[in-house]
C-alpha cells in the first residue's frame, strides 16, 4: 500500500531538517516513522553509520554484517549514501546481494 501527501517548499525544507536532525537518511524514511510512531529505521541508519565509521579502510562488509535481516530498502539507502559513508560498491555480488569496502 502507498501513502501520499503533497507539501510546500517550507514544509519540505523543515522535513529535510527534521530528518537530518532526527539521523533519518531521508524523508520518506523519516515520515513512515513519524506516522507509525516509530524510531526503529532511524537505529537502524544509526547503527549503519556507526558500524562503517569504526571500520578499518578495506574492510570489506554486506548489509546483512551490520544489520540483522535489514530492509531492503535500508539497502538502497546504503547504496544511494556511498559517498557520505566513504564507501564504494564492489563490482562482483555475492549471493546475489551487494558487498561494500570502507574507503
Amino acid at each position: 500500500m502507498r501513502v501520499q501527501f503533497t507539501v510546500n517548499a517550507t514544509n519540505w525544507a523543515e522535513l529535510q531538517r527534521l530528518a537530518a536532525h532526527n539521523g533519518y537518511p531521508d524523508v520518506p524514511s523519516y515520515c513512515k516513522d513519524a506516522s507509525l510512531q516509530a524510531r526503529t529505521y532511524a537505529n537502524m541508519w544509526s547503527k549503519v553509520q556507526d558500524s562503517i565509521s569504526k571500520m578499518a579502510s578495506g574492510t570489506t562488509f554486506q548489509l546483512k554484517d551490520l544489520i540483522q535481516s535489514p530492509p531492503s530498502n535500508l539497502g538502497v539507502k546504503l547504496y544511494a549514501n556511498q559517498s557520505t559513508l566513504g564507501i564504494v560498491v564492489n563490482s562482483k555480488k555475492t549471493n546475489g546481494t551487494n558487498s561494500f569496502t570502507k574507503l
